[in-house]
């Protein structure tokens, strides 16, 4: 029985830790880049797909209209829903002090014609991470946030428990060990 336990043991305890280190290197990739000036944002909608799939997480950095050239995949507030859009740039043109760009999504059949003042502020996506948006969303809202403290109280609730109640095992003696076997020693 022992050499199909252990087995198992081993393999439920490299799994723990291949979780915990995915869990860590995914909180790194998320908030790391918010300390130095980026910013993650989900994907809501499949207007850039193939590129980016609704549900990815989007790290972007902020930077001025200005410098945005055409191929550029940036994240914009659209002037009529005040909602924010991430498309590809089409094309960019100084005008005085404001910037005139095109937009549009890789999946999309229509262009978006919008201005920006050239010391205004749009981000530029550096990277994405696929699905983790869903994870990130489900988190922010109040029964994720509850999830997310209560689950682990409970698991380790339930691992203190079969701890306490588990039957402690007497270590074997073995022959040569140097306990008696029988008797009493003079």
């Amino acid at each position: 029985m022992e050499s199909i336990v252990r087995p198992i043991k081993i393999a439920a305890t490299a799994l723990l830790w291949a979780a915990l280190g995915f869990a860590a290197a995914m909180l790194l990739a998320i908030t790391l880049p918010n300390l130095f000036g980026y910013r993650s944002l989900t994907v809501l909608s499949g207007s850039m797909e193939p590129t980016m799939m609704t549900g990815d997480m989007v790290i972007s950095k902020w930077m001025r209209p200005d410098q945005t050239r055409v191929g550029d995949v940036v994240t914009f507030q659209s002037a009529e829903s005040k909602k924010l859009i991430t498309h590809r740039v089409r094309s960019v043109k100084m005008n005085g002090d404001r910037v005139d760009i095109v937009t549009k999504g890789d999946a999309n059949d229509t262009v978006e014609h919008w201005q920006a003042p050239a010391a205004g502020r749009v981000s530029r996506v550096e990277y994405d991470i696929p699905k983790v948006g869903y994870l990130t969303n489900a988190v922010s809202t109040t029964n994720g946030r509850l999830l997310l403290v209560v689950l682990p109280a409970i698991l380790l609730a339930f691992y203190e428990l079969v701890k306490l109640w588990r039957p402690r095992r007497e270590p074997e003696s073995k022959p040569g060990s140097g306990q008696a076997l029988g008797g009493t020693h003079a």
